[in-house]
């Protein structure tokens, strides 16, 4: 009988890099997690990077249509185990749709020193809610803001 241990972050990796110009790059972590109350959020971190240097680093969070409606404009608040606490800014919307928002990630990933679990307070309306971001979706998080 042969067994497969594979750790939570082997295989599960999301990375990928997409060439959008000459001298223009995009690299980026998708990934799909619950909240709290069981909803599903797509989790998108992307940054692009031009001639070298660092144009943006934004996470879009995407509620699917019918279950979560966000506050816009409101800050995302990031919080650790620590309880080291964020704000990230709303970036101007890409879409008009009340179950998509993006925020400036920039200076938390700066800042971001160690792969630990993240708690995203996501602005909806009635209550915010929590996203859990476990340490191996942190570490992709991580290898996108060091490229």
């Amino acid at each position: 009988m042969l067994f497969l241990v594979v750790g939570a972050s082997d295989g599960l990796a999301s990375v990928h890099t997409y060439p959008e110009s000459s001298d223009s790059v995009m690299y980026r972590s998708l990934q799909t997690l619950r909240d709290r109350t069981n909803q599903t959020w797509q989790v998108v971190l992307y940054k692009r990077v031009q001639g070298g240097l660092t144009q943006s680093l934004h996470l879009r969070l995407v509620g699917f249509p019918g279950r979560a409606a966000l506050e816009h404009p409101h800050p995302l608040k990031i919080t650790t185990g620590t309880e080291r606490i964020w704000l990230a800014p709303e970036t101007p919307p890409v879409t008009d749709t009340s179950n998509v928002a993006e925020y400036d990630l920039l200076e938390v990933m700066r800042e971001l020193n160690s792969t630990t679990p993240l708690r995203l307070t996501v602005p909806v309306q009635g209550q915010p809610i929590e996203l859990p971001v476990p340490p191996f979706v942190v570490e992709e998080w991580r290898q996108v803001a060091q490229k």
